[in-house]
């Protein structure tokens, strides 16, 4: 069994996005972390920094909010998130057998670099930029999902923390 584990690091109050292509963004709060995956040795084969929303985290659905610290299962499913071109639109996804209603909240796993990106979901990025942002988010979603691919989704668990 391989162990992921996503530790909330710090939270920042007022994250900008810039504009795009005409469309502003509101300032979010996000939360950055560090995400680790090992193997049954123990030893990290993975590491990644991570942004979610900031505030409080819930079990509701469509709060735009991070879930709760826990431990989840994943699964593959299909969605219209941002993700490498190789895995579309195959994504990796979180559920809990503590909560009949979590898969209701559809918490993905993709690319991101900004808080106004999550929609509650993970993103991974191979950077902390240090003001609420994170970096290289295709690379570390690309390699975060061959790695669970090729040992097979069933083989891994995500043990989420907050911050200490």
């Amino acid at each position: 069994m391989f162990l992921i584990t996503l530790q909330r690091k710090k939270e920042y109050a007022k994250v900008s996005k810039p504009e795009k292509n005409g469309k502003t963004y509101k300032d979010e709060p996000s939360t950055i972390g560090e995400l680790n995956i090992e193997n049954e040795s123990g030893e990290i084969i993975f590491r990644c920094a991570t942004c979610e929303n900031g505030g409080p985290s819930t079990d509701t659905p469509n709060q735009d909010k991070r879930i709760v610290a826990r431990t989840y299962q994943l699964y593959w499913t299909e969605s219209s998130v941002a993700l490498p071109k190789e895995w579309k639109p195959k994504c990796i996804s979180t559920y809990t057998d503590a909560l009949a209603s979590h898969k209701g909240r559809r918490i993905h796993i993709h690319i991101g670099n900004y808080p106004q990106d999550t929609e509650g979901c993970i993103l991974l990025g191979m950077q902390d930029n240090g003001d609420g942002t994170i970096g290289g988010s295709t690379i570390a979603v690309s390699n975060f999902y061959w790695i669970i691919n090729k040992h097979g989704i069933e083989n891994f668990r995500l043990e989420v923390r907050e911050i200490k």
